[in-house]
């Protein structure tokens, strides 16, 4: 087996984990195509997907017991073109709604698919490595949607869903070089789940930081191509480069997370809040559309510096035979965070009397600072967590 195309099977999939975020930059002309949608239902087409990822995601265990890795794979894969490329031919924004639904199925699947898959095929320091790479392609994937979305739709919004026939390349090239993993799946007995030890609180109180976060940054996601269109700093193009620059940034901060956290330990998580915080200042109180693309820059690494802190630090503070649970039940948290948002900042902003674009995104900004402060002043040093990073 050649470890190198095996390394390469395995990122791939990663690569499709923000295809939901490809119809970001035609939500201004989405929106302008169906004037009599509200704000709230043209947003769904970005958080919608993010709520069925989670009913994905739940199930995925179950699924996983009776099928093969790469059934599960040609499964989601089959959900992903049908929920992706079909819209494409829509004109019925319900049936667009809908489709988006089958997306977020498809990523539900995917999403774990990744992450185990690395398990499957790799050990010790090996593993440690693809984890670190599979954020860099994460941050690779979004970059691809986003240009894709952000073109394409320049002379059609129908043309925008055209994107997601990248996806037929990373099935092609999983089918020919991801074997199915030689070591089976263990599965617990009842008694041995019942006698699992319980999560301590820590977990669970990081478990509502990693919901809120993502409640926080899906603002930017469903509100910076409104600000940028609607307040005539670029068209649809000049929104999807800004999505562009984020997941730039995300990339660099996923290159650098390994050495950021050795550095930071304990810390990370609030450094990564700030950062966030300090990009959607920059987005939101600004009028030039460079300083803006600074903000997206910055936003996205600490996009990448937070998301995978979470993940590792849930993985270090939990019981090592619940480490699986934690992590999916960080997931699926992260999935409702995203799909809540749109419900949470318009009732906010109603409260002021303001729309959707620059409003939510300064929300957005004075929580993640807020919440980042408050998390420096938390004491780590004394947990077990501390303990293991600084080593």
């Amino acid at each position: 087996m050649n470890r190198t195309l095996l390394k390469a099977a395995v990122l791939s999939i990663s690569l499709l984990l923000l295809a939901a975020t490809a119809v970001s930059p035609a939500i201004a002309n989405i929106s302008a195509a169906f004037k009599n949608a509200s704000a709230q239902t043209i947003m769904m087409l970005v958080a919608l997907p993010s709520m069925t990822m989670v009913l994905a995601s739940l199930v995925f265990s179950k699924l996983s017991e009776f099928m093969s890795r790469r059934t599960l794979f040609h499964v989601a894969m089959l959900l992903f073109l049908i929920g992706g490329i079909t819209p494409y031919f829509m004109n019925d924004l319900t049936q667009i709604l809908v489709m988006r639904a089958i997306l977020g199925l498809s990523l539900g699947l995917i999403f774990p698919l990744s992450l185990i898959l690395i398990s499957d095929f790799f050990e010790g320091g090996e593993r440690a490595t693809i984890m670190g790479l599979q954020s860099v392609f994460v941050n690779i994937g979004g970059i691809i949607f986003a240009m894709l979305g952000g073109m394409l739709c320049v002379t059609d919004w129908h043309n925008t869903f055209l994107a997601y026939a990248f996806g037929i390349l990373v099935l092609i090239f999983v089918y020919f070089f991801l074997p199915e993993p030689s070591k089976p799946a263990v599965t617990a007995t009842p008694g041995e789940a019942a006698a699992k030890p319980p999560l301590p609180g820590t977990v669970y109180f990081i478990e509502s930081v990693v919901f809120l976060y993502n409640l926080l940054i899906f603002a930017f996601f469903t509100n910076v191509a409104i600000q940028v269109v609607g307040e005539n700093l670029g068209n649809a193009a000049s929104a999807g480069f800004a999505l562009t620059m984020f997941t730039v940034g995300g990339l660099v901060g996923g290159l650098l997370f390994g050495k950021a956290m050795q550095l930071l330990k304990n810390y990370t998580i609030a450094v990564g809040w700030l950062l966030t915080g300090a990009g959607m200042a920059l987005i939101s109180g600004t009028h030039d559309f460079n300083l803006l693309l600074t903000g997206c820059f910055i936003g996205g690494i600490g996009f990448s510096t937070t998301c995978p802190a979470f993940f590792v630090t849930l993985s270090i503070l939990s019981p090592p035979a619940r480490v699986a649970f934690s992590i999916a039940l960080a997931s699926a948290l992260s999935g409702i965070g995203q799909f809540v948002a749109p419900f949470v900042f318009e009732a906010v902003s109603g409260q002021f009397g303001q729309g959707p674009g620059r409003f939510p995104l300064s929300v957005s900004a004075v929580s993640f600072v807020a919440v980042g402060l408050l998390l420096l002043l938390q004491n780590y040093t004394q947990s077990p967590r501390s303990a293991k990073l600084s080593g």
